[in-house]
Parts: C-alpha cells; sequence; structure tokens
C-alpha cells in the first residue's frame, strides 16, 4: 500500500489538474474487492488490474489506453476544427441579415434571430421593390445544421430584386411579382426529390402609399395584425410546404390601417421549451403582443425576444427563432 498518500488521493489530485487530468491512470493494487475497483474507478481511473498481475496483460492494457487516448486527441482536434468552421459559417450567415432596414416614414421595421446551434436552417429579409412595394419574407427550412443553413442561404440569394423572382425584369418599368407567383417559383427551384429538405415560407407585400398588404404562406406561422388598440388578427390563408409541388398557394390581399404592426414569428417561438419541457404556445404569444400594442416597433420585437427567453429559463432551444415586424404609420 502506498504510503502517506493512497492510489485514490493521488488519482484524485492528478484529476483536478488541468494539466494531467486527461492523462489516463490505470491502478494496479492488492485491493481486489469489488467496493475498492468502483471507488478507483469513480476517482477517475480508466482501468483497474489487481494483483498479482501478468506482465504481458499490462502492457496489452498500456498499449490499448494509450491508442484510445491518441484517437480521443484527434479526435478533439477534428471537433475544434468543425466547431470553428461552424462558428464561421454562423457569422457569414448573420452577415446577410439586413442591417439597415429600408427606410421610409410610413412604415418602421424591426427584427430578431436567434439560431439554436452555431448556425441555423431560419433566414429573413426586407428589400425595396420599387417607389411604393416593400416585400419582406421569413423561411424556415426543416432540420438544423449546415445543410439547412446552406439551403436558407440559396432561399436568400434568390429572393432579390435581380434575379427575376421577385421582380419580372422581362417588362419595363419591371412587374412586381404577386406572393402566390414568387412562391410557385421557389417551389419549382426548390423540389423536394433533389434537396432531400423542405422550407415554410411568408413572404408579403406592402404599398406603402395605400396599406394594402398582400400575402402568400407555404406552411409557415400565420402572420398576425396587431392593431393600435390590441386587436390581434390571425391571417390564416396557407398553402403547403415549399418542395412538394402539390397545390396553389394563394394569397390574401388586407388593408393595414396607420398605426398596426404586422409581426412574422418562425416555430421557434410557439415551440420554445421550458424546464418542465411545455410550449411557449400561442395564446402566450398573443398576450405578449397586445400588451406590448403601443411600443415602438423594436421594443415590441425586443420584448417579445426577451419573454421567449426568459420563459425558456436555462432550457437551451432546439429550433430557431427568429421574429420580423413592421409598423404601418401610413403618409400623414
Amino acid at each position: 500500500m502506498m504510503p502517506g498518500m493512497d492510489g485514490y488521493e493521488a488519482c484524485s489530485k492528478l484529476k483536478a489538474s488541468p494539466a494531467t487530468r486527461d492523462i489516463p491512470i490505470i491502478f494496479i493494487t492488492a485491493l481486489s474487492d469489488a467496493k475498492s475497483e468502483s471507488h478507483g474507478l469513480e476517482c477517475g481511473a480508466i482501468d483497474y488490474i489487481t494483483k498479482p498481475f501478468n506482465v504481458a496483460l499490462v502492457k496489452s492494457r498500456v498499449k490499448n489506453h494509450v491508442e484510445l487516448k491518441i484517437a480521443r486527441d484527434l479526435l478533439a482536434l477534428k471537433q475544434v476544427a468543425i466547431d470553428e468552421a461552424l462558428r464561421s459559417a454562423g457569422l457569414i450567415q448573420k452577415s446577410l441579415l439586413p442591417k439597415k432596414l429600408p427606410n421610409f416614414k410610413s412604415v418602421e421595421f424591426s427584427y430578431k434571430f436567434q439560431p439554436c446551434n452555431a448556425i441555423g436552417g431560419d433566414i429573413l429579409n426586407v428589400l425595396c421593390l420599387d417607389d411604393s412595394h416593400i416585400g419582406f419574407y421569413l423561411v424556415d427550412v426543416s432540420g438544423h445544421g449546415p445543410s439547412s443553413a446552406m439551403i436558407a442561404v440559396l432561399v436568400y440569394q434568390l429572393m432579390n430584386p435581380f434575379t427575376g423572382i421577385l421582380l419580372d425584369n422581362f417588362t419595363i418599368p419591371p412587374r412586381v411579382r404577386s406572393p402566390e407567383e414568387v412562391l410557385n417559383i421557389l417551389d419549382k427551384e426548390f423540389p423536394l426529390m433533389r434537396f432531400k429538405k423542405h422550407f415554410t415560407i411568408i413572404y408579403a407585400i406592402l404599398n406603402i402609399t395605400t396599406g394594402l398588404l398582400t400575402y402568400s404562406n407555404a406552411a409557415h406561422c400565420s402572420p398576425l395584425v396587431l392593431s393600435k388598440d390590441g386587436a390581434l388578427k390571425t391571417l390564416d390563408v396557407s398553402g403547403t410546404v415549399i418542395g412538394l409541388a402539390a397545390m396553389p398557394f394563394n394569397q390574401e390581399n388586407v388593408t393595414i390601417h396607420p398605426g398596426s404592426k404586422v409581426v412574422f414569428v418562425s416555430d421557434g417561438v410557439e415551440e420554445r421549451e421550458d424546464v418542465n419541457k411545455k410550449f411557449y404556445g400561442q395564446e402566450r404569444l398573443h398576450k405578449t403582443l397586445q400588451d406590448s400594442c403601443s411600443l415602438p416597433t423594436n421594443e415590441l420585437v425586443q420584448g417579445l425576444y426577451d419573454d421567449v427567453n426568459r420563459f425558456a429559463g436555462t432550457q437551451p432551444p432546439s429550433d430557431d427563432l427568429s421574429i420580423l415586424a413592421l409598423e404601418y404609420k401610413g403618409l400623414n
């Protein structure tokens, strides 16, 4: 038996030090009872050999544990490289989010975006289509990780005024394509059989001179119209997801009155869970928005974002969280 400091204490001290905690420790001991062996393993030993021992067996075990240690170290290095690549990809994805939203006296935008991992499958944007029309959308690609993020970026690249998807550039001046027309084009561009992924999207166009909102929804969370007195209206016209080529998406026209807000959210809002696996839910979402109806758009969005995270507490998100909102102020 070791004098002064026994093997258990030596092992515990080695495991407590950052400089030595990753070194494999093998016990060779005269204590052969199950309790002693269990205690040694609990202290951090990787193996436990009782006396008398076979030298060849000990050498074989040392060799095996050294090889496992090398393999773990290489795996850790690879994981560091993967994490760094994902972090860089996440920064690139975030750089695509609008840094400066369109500035019009008649409309004010705000948004929040929180990926559940380093990179996410959500993307959003706001675009000027012509002097009187603004287009805005929120996309949610199925699944998580690099493949979902890549599709989100592809959608982002296509959803701009220069690709011919949002505007028909063969007319003079370019014709603003209707939301349903845009979704039909996306449905052909992203077939499920090719990409093995589908996505939802809500795309809307606001005429900033009249307040006419035209939207089309591909199985995304229904947009909400919040009036300045707190009344809440759900815009529930919707089709199926992008990629199935199953049926028309349809669209609806809604007149937005001055002082009203339009709110888009991803399902990461309503489906955010707390530590008891309870969902944030539609009822709480509606109440939070109604309680904030008189606030400026940026404060309303920030308040909803904070309330969702406060509700979740220490429970990590299982899906991306995106919020996009506007307030229509009218021409006066």
